[in-house]
């Protein structure tokens, strides 16, 4: 089996909304949720759960990690228990969302419905503003109403009555992510992405009665209505209260958007930045890895005749992508031969819901091949079979300088397994937020995507455990820790001002 492993949930990025979800392109808008009234009846329930219990049981290679077989069975019998009546669909709903969370893992997850985007933008009312979770306080980055009373900048101090922090609470406990990790899930709260949580796993009202503090620190209360967020993306537009922001990021994430992967020289002498947006692109591993290994040659020749001694990496909002392009930047950086990972592990190799999965029918065919059975009964990826778990040497024009990588809870999948070892092989200095996997590994690999029976509740799983090749953590489930922790501030955000990369370059200044 090949690890191709996608950014786990990489529905929309910050500031993108006017031009991502344009009018012209989204859908027509069908304004109702069903789902609001639809019943589950007990058959209906406890059936899509057997389903779902036994897909887990049986394919899932990291369902004991962090939580022991038995404290495991436990916690899945008591929700079978509570299948004893007919259940409104959000109810069941968040049943299954809370067992996903349970799991701890950042690639495993259940949705309300398959064709999410669609559902989102078009379908389902929502929060009409984007908030930014600064130092465990929600503030308002988008005013998605007509409405100008709300500035860009206030502070969201409850909904409905219903404190943020008290809001916040609930809603992690629903969330998905690696381990015992924090930095994933309060970027899971923020931005466009809170809209969309508060709904799924709090509460789906038409009105919202805001309890809000101004830069001043007076408090006042504001009425919004519930909207499909294909409105709110209009009056982000229109609105000139978001003005100044829009005018700082759109251009910036237009220039993310065409130039993913780039090489820029500062000003700061002899100092240079690369971005890496994703690990994407290629048909194939193989064109994958090709690809990657193209683009840094190019850029380790400007950086030669260039006599750059400082490169700053930034890999914050990288969810993932290609693995193998992941240990094709790790040999750029590399001094010494080194291992990436040190095992790919499954639980199964012939599962019957493997007809699910992402595999194609090559894949199918070869994997009992490629993985031989350990004496406990699970399977682990032969080395001669996967590129990824080869010795793997440095190239010849590998970065000689000092690297400087920054990172932030975004920084997830096969990103945050790359500065594992990294990190663990002292490759640079990190700075920013803890990345949003564990430091030791992670589930991914190839998929299954399948629907429940009955509900249609949406489940995507993953099939190989990756264990990275690092030194043992101080904490089992927490991601790379910064070498440099530098949150952002509010002040920072609403003038356009990178904090994480500001303090890289100072710390040059001081190296100096």
């Amino acid at each position: 089996m090949r690890k191709t492993s996608k950014i786990f949930f990489a529905v929309f990025l910050f500031f993108h909304l006017c031009s991502v979800f344009s009018p012209a392109k989204s859908k027509p808008c069908t304004q109702f949720d069903s789902l609001k009234v639809k019943m589950l009846t007990i058959k209906e329930m406890q059936e899509d759960f057997a389903y779902l219990r036994k897909v887990l049981e049986t394919t899932h290679p990291g369902l004991y990690l962090y939580t022991p077989k038995a404290q495991m069975q436990a916690k899945m019998d008591s929700i079978a228990g509570l299948l004893n009546q007919n259940m409104p669909f959000y109810d069941y709903y968040r049943l299954i969302a809370f067992l996903i969370a349970e799991i701890r893992c950042a690639h495993t997850n259940a949705m309300p419905v398959r064709e999410l985007e669609n559902w989102y933008v078009n379908t389902i009312k929502t929060f009409p503003y984007a908030l930014q979770l600064l130092d465990n306080r929600f503030f308002v980055v988008l005013n998605g109403t007509q409405d100008q009373q709300v500035k860009v900048g206030d502070e969201l101090l409850s909904i409905n009555g219903k404190p943020m922090q008290e809001i916040k609470n609930h809603m992690v406990r629903y969330l998905w992510g690696d381990g015992y990790n924090q930095t994933a899930k309060n970027l899971s709260l923020t931005e466009v992405y809170f809209p969309l949580m508060y709904y799924m796993l709090f509460d789906t009202p038409d009105t919202f009665d805001l309890k809000l503090k101004n830069g001043k620190g007076e408090v006042f209360h504001v009425k919004a209505p519930a909207q499909t967020w294909k409105v709110s993306s209009k009056n982000i537009a229109k609105n000139p209260i978001n003005k100044s922001l829009l005018r700082i990021y759109k251009p910036k994430n237009k220039k993310d958007r065409k130039k993913g992967w780039r090489l820029e020289f500062l000003d700061e002498p002899q100092t240079a930045y690369l971005k890496i947006n994703a690990f994407g692109g290629g048909k194939n591993e193989t064109e994958a890895r090709k690809k990657m290994a193209d683009f840094l040659n190019e850029c380790m020749g400007k950086l030669e005749r260039k006599k750059t001694k400082n490169l700053i990496i930034d890999l914050r909002y990288n969810g993932g992508g290609w693995d193998i392009q992941g240990v094709e930047l790790l040999r750029f950086l590399m001094k010494q031969p080194f291992r990436a990972y040190q095992s790919l592990h499954s639980v199964t190799d012939s599962s019957e819901f493997l007809k699910f999965s992402d595999l194609s029918a090559e894949d199918l065919k070869n994997a009992k091949k490629e993985l031989k059975a350990e004496p406990d009964g699970t399977f682990s990826a032969r080395e001669e079979y996967s590129e990824q778990l080869r010795l793997q040497q440095p190239h010849n024009n590998a970065f000689k300088g000092k690297i400087y990588i920054l990172i932030n809870g975004r920084s997830g999948s096969t990103t945050s397994e790359f500065t594992a070892v990294a990190h663990s092989n002292k490759v640079g200095i990190f700075i920013g937020e803890e990345t949003g996997g564990a430091y030791e590994g992670g589930n991914g690999g190839s998929f299954l995507n399948f629907d429940l029976p009955n509900s249609k509740i949406h489940v995507r799983t993953p099939l190989l455990y990756y264990r990275n090749a690092v030194t043992a953590p101080k904490q089992k489930g927490r991601g790379t820790m910064p070498d440099y922790d530098v949150p952002n501030t509010l002040q920072n955000m609403l003038q356009g001002i990178d904090t994480q990369l500001d303090f890289a370059l100072e710390l040059i200044r001081k190296n100096r």
